[in-house]
């Protein structure tokens, strides 16, 4: 893990262990390699992260996918904000249910001077099955 790889994944794990908010539901995640424009993450899904029929709920899948593609900008060595969303896509392809060992791995693609893109998959770790698909544009430029 590179130094800033390492700052990043540090500044996550304590974001999330004290914040109130909205990502306080990323809490059980942990950092498996976090550098060089990639983050890694896995939890074990638990009843806060199900829908009403029971499985991984779709608009949390888009929170992990907003949330560690842009833990994962923030380690490029020449990026030095987290930007801002100008596109999120999530395609949708197979569900987890309680109990599942899922992982999230983010990378950059790419990053111009003011636009970044990039992609993330959602797998459910014990059945080796993509969960979803996510594609992110943020604007660094600010």
């Amino acid at each position: 893990m590179c130094t800033k790889g390492a700052a990043v994944a540090e500044l996550f794990a304590k974001t999330i262990a004290s914040t109130k908010g909205f990502d306080s539901n990323l809490r059980k995640l942990k950092v498996v390699c976090c550098g060089n424009g990639r983050m890694v993450t896995e939890f074990k899904v638990g009843p806060e992260h199900l829908n009403q029929r029971g499985t991984l709920h779709g608009g949390f899948i888009s929170h992990l996918v907003d949330a560690i593609s842009t833990y994962a900008l923030t380690t490029n060595e020449k990026v030095e904000t987290r930007g801002v969303s100008i596109d999120l896509n999530i395609t949708f392809m197979s569900a987890a249910w309680e109990g599942d060992n899922v992982e999230v791995e983010a990378v950059t693609k790419k990053t111009g001077k003011k636009i970044a893109f990039l992609e993330v998959e959602v797998r459910n770790k014990d059945k080796n099955t993509i969960l979803a698909t996510g594609r992110h544009t943020k604007y660094i430029g600010i």
